[in-house]
């Protein structure tokens, strides 16, 4: 039986007997048990998360180039680069840790161009 058919014996159509049965009766409790797994197959896609969360999940393992910047200066008075901000949440960390995700939020980070850092 379709879902559409499914839909169509929930609503009690028919007439004609199967097995002793009212035909209506038959097909309701047949469309009964495929709703009944449809329901539990909604409730299984619902545990894995919303339409739009898994979509931000997918967009995060894009890796994305992280936002370079100093707080100090060389003698010349050039900014040393010693921090970068994750280009998923904003969270700072020390240029010494070149993560491939962020610890706080799992951006994936892109460190091409970034090797002599």
């Amino acid at each position: 039986m379709t879902e559409n058919e499914a839909i169509e014996a929930l609503r009690l159509s028919g007439g004609l007997e199967i097995s002793g049965r009212p035909r209506r009766c038959a097909e309701f409790f047949e469309g009964l048990d495929i709703a009944i797994k449809a329901l539990e197959e909604i409730q299984q896609y619902r545990a894995i998360g919303t339409v739009d969360e898994c979509q931000a999940a997918m967009e995060k393992q894009k890796p994305q180039p992280p936002d370079i910047w100093g707080d100090g200066y060389d003698k010349e008075g050039n900014i040393i680069y010693d921090m970068y901000d994750c280009p998923g949440c904003g969270q700072s960390y020390e240029i010494d840790d070149k993560y491939e995700h962020c610890p706080e939020c799992g951006q994936a980070i892109n460190w091409s161009g970034f090797e002599n850092l």
